[in-house]
C-alpha cells in the first residue's frame, strides 16, 4: 500500500513552484499526493493527475491587495482547509501533512490529523516576522503590534509541526536563534526543477561581438512588489542606455507596482526599451530567460529581502545567463563572488554601469556563467528531491514506531 501525503498550500496549484516540484518528488518516490489548495478562476474544483488528486477549495488566493486583505484570506482558508482535512483524513489515511506558508498558522488546520497520527510539516518558505515588517504599513506603532505578531504565531506553529523545513541556510540559522531545536529542523532549496527547465534547453546566451542593431535584453521574472525593487532597473535601464542605446528590459509577473513601473518607465522616456509579460504558467519560464541575455534581480534592502534565496538566481545558472543582482545577505550565500556582479540597490547607477560592462565585455559574461554553474551543482533539484523524499521516509518511519498503522 503507497503511503498518502496531503499538500495544503493557500495558492493556485499547480502555479506555486515550490508545492508543485516537492508533490513531482513525492510521487517519483511512490507517494500518493493530495493537494489542498486555494480556488482559481476556470480551474476544476477537483481533479486526479496520476497519483496526485487536487482539491480546490472555495476560497479564492488574495493576489496584490492590501496587507488586511491578505490577514482575511488567510483567515477564510484556514478553517475551509481545516474542515476539508478532517473530512479526507477519515477517508484517506494521510500519513504525512505539508503545510506550506504563508501563514505560518495555516498548519493547525492539521490538528484533526495529527491527533490521529499523522506527522505534520510546516515548510517555511519565508520567515514571517520580517516579511511582516516590510509589508506594514502605518504608524511604527502598528508595525511592531504586527510584527509581535507575526513572532507569536511563527513560535507557535513551529512548536505545533513536527518537522520545520525551509529553504537554505540563511533561514535555518534564523529560526534556530528563534529556538527551533536543530533535530526538528531542515532545508530543501528552490533550486531549478529539471522537468521544467530540459537540459536542452540549458544554453549559453550570443557572446559574440556586441552589435549596435541587436537588441541586449536584461531580464527578470517573478513578483512585482516594492521589496522586488524592479524599479530601481527601470531607472538603471535608464541611465546605461545614454552609453548603449539598445539595452531593453524584459518583465514578466504580476504584482501592485506594475501601474507603478509601467508609469515610471514613461516618464524616464524608455516605455519602448521596457517590456511587461502578464504571469504565465510555470512551463513558459524556460523560454522567457531563453530569450535574454542577463539575468538581473534588483531586490531591496528591507530586512527581509536581505534574506530571500530567490529561485531565479538558480535558474538563471541552470539556463547560462549572467547574473547581475542586489549585494545582499542571501546572494552571496548562493555564488562566489566571481560568479555574480553585485551591485548596490540603493545606487541605481551601480546597476546601470554593470549592465554597460557587460554588455562590452562578452569574456566576463562567459565567466560568469561557467562560474555560476558550478556554484550551482550541489544545490540542482536532484539532490534537494532526494532529501525530501529522505525526510518523508523518517517522518513515516517515526509514525510507524510509536504504533500507528
Amino acid at each position: 500500500m503507497a503511503y498518502r501525503i496531503a499538500t495544503v498550500t493557500y495558492d493556485w496549484y499547480p502555479h506555486e513552484p515550490r508545492a508543485l516540484r516537492m508533490i513531482e518528488a513525492a510521487v517519483d518516490g511512490g507517494y500518493e499526493v493530495d493537494v489542498l489548495c486555494a480556488a482559481r478562476p476556470a480551474m476544476k474544483r477537483f481533479e486526479v493527475d496520476g497519483n496526485t488528486r487536487i482539491y480546490r477549495l472555495p476560497v479564492p488566493r488574495v493576489y496584490d491587495g492590501s496587507l488586511l486583505k491578505t490577514i482575511i484570506g488567510w483567515l477564510a482558508f484556514l478553517p475551509v482547509a481545516g474542515i476539508a482535512l478532517v473530512w479526507l483524513q477519515a477517508r484517506r489515511r494521510y500519513d504525512v501533512i505539508h503545510v506550506h506558508n504563508l501563514p505560518d498558522f495555516l498548519v493547525f488546520c492539521a490538528l484533526v490529523p495529527k491527533l490521529m497520527g499523522a506527522k505534520v510539516i510546516l515548510d517555511v518558505q519565508d520567515v514571517s516576522p520580517e516579511l511582516m515588517a516590510a509589508k506594514a504599513g502605518g504608524s511604527r506603532r502598528m508595525r511592531n503590534l504586527v510584527v509581535r505578531l507575526a513572532k507569536w504565531q511563527e513560535r507557535a506553529a513551529v512548536a505545533f509541526a513536527d518537522h520545520v523545513l525551509t529553504t537554505g541556510d540563511i533561514f535555518e540559522d534564523i529560526l534556530l536563534r528563534r529556538g527551533v531545536p536543530r533535530r526538528k529542523l531542515s532545508s530543501v532549496l528552490n533550486s531549478a526543477d529539471p522537468n521544467l527547465f530540459n537540459p536542452s534547453r540549458s544554453k549559453p546566451p550570443y557572446l559574440g561581438r556586441s552589435e549596435s542593431d541587436r537588441p541586449f535584453t536584461f531580464m527578470y521574472h517573478g513578483t512585482l512588489a516594492q521589496r522586488n525593487g524592479l524599479d530601481i532597473a527601470v531607472r538603471a535601464l535608464a541611465i546605461a542606455r545614454r552609453c548603449v542605446p539598445n539595452l531593453r528590459l524584459e518583465i514578466q509577473g504580476s504584482g501592485d507596482q506594475l501601474p507603478y513601473l509601467k508609469r515610471l518607465a514613461h516618464e524616464l522616456g524608455i516605455d519602448d526599451a521596457v517590456g511587461f509579460r502578464g504571469l504565465t504558467e510555470l512551463d513558459g519560464i524556460a523560454g522567457f530567460i531563453e530569450q535574454g541575455d542577463v539575468g538581473i534581480i534588483p531586490y531591496r534592502y528591507t530586512g527581509f529581502s536581505e534574506y530571500v534565496l530567490p529561485t531565479k538566481a538558480y535558474e538563471y545558472a541552470w539556463m547560462q545567463r549572467p547574473i547581475i543582482a542586489s549585494d545582499t545577505v542571501a546572494i552571496r550565500s548562493m555564488f562566489r563572488p566571481e560568479s555574480i556582479v553585485l551591485c548596490d540597490p540603493e545606487r541605481p547607477e551601480t546597476f546601470a554601469e554593470a549592465m554597460i560592462d557587460l554588455y562590452h565585455n562578452p569574456t566576463k559574461r562567459a565567466r560568469l556563467i561557467a562560474d555560476a554553474a558550478e556554484d550551482y551543482v550541489p544545490f540542482r533539484w536532484e539532490a534537494m528531491a532526494q532529501r525530501y523524499r529522505d525526510l518523508l521516509a523518517s517522518l513515516i518511519e517515526k509514525r510507524s514506531a510509536v504504533g500507528y498503522a
